[in-house]
């Protein structure tokens, strides 16, 4: 009588290994992409939100402040090596405002300028120290009511371009196309930029 168990057991190949490894790897580098490309997202998703709550900030000072609306231009040409977080402001509070009322249908704030300026210093503070490397690329613009048309207010805008160096970012997450040419970028591919419109 013949005792011997027959040998049921069959191991993989050489070749099945190998094979298998090549998915587990293909599988792994589709998965690190990924995660790569959710970081990106995530990091620029955050820039947005940061800049969104800049613009908001300084188009209050600006609706705040009618009449120094023009001053609330910021047209300095970008330079990246002056790009550093500020810890103080550096501008000093502007005196009492005083409103010139000696023709009563036309009073003047004749410290509208002021506010302005120490308005952006504060905001340009802001931007430095919450977006790396930030600054801004700000215009104005000021379109009067049409004539004829009583009550009407002025139409004011900010054009606000928002500047950093964070995040260096392939083809499908660049902003560089949003810079303003005007802000002399020497080197476009370094810095990203949002832009945003508002009407006061």
């Amino acid at each position: 009588m013949d005792m011997r168990i027959p040998n049921t057991q069959r191991g993989g190949t050489l070749i099945e290994v190998l094979v298998a490894i090549v998915i587990l790897a293909v599988a792994l580098f589709g998965m690190a992409g990924l995660t790569s490309s959710a970081i990106k997202y995530n990091q620029f998703s955050r820039m947005r939100a940061t800049g969104l709550s800049l613009v908001a900030d300084y188009a209050e000072r600006a609706r705040a402040n009618i009449a120094g609306f023009a001053d609330y231009a910021y047209t300095t040409a970008y330079n990246a090596s002056s790009r550093t977080a500020a810890t103080t402001d550096p501008t000093a509070a502007p005196v009492s405002c005083q409103v010139d009322t000696s023709t009563p249908t036309n009073p003047i704030n004749t410290c509208g300028s002021a506010i302005a300026d120490y308005d952006q210093s504060q905001w340009l503070t802001n931007v430095a120290n919450r977006l790396p490397g930030g600054t801004a690329y700000v215009t104005t613009e000021l379109t009067p009511a049409p004539p004829g048309v009583n009550g009407l207010p002025a139409t004011r805008v900010l054009n606000i371009w928002l500047i950093w160096s964070a995040i260096q970012e392939d083809n499908g997450f660049a902003q560089q196309q949003l810079c303003p040419a005007a802000a002399n970028i020497s080197d476009p591919a370094s810095v990203n930029c949002m832009y945003f419109r508002v009407t006061l």
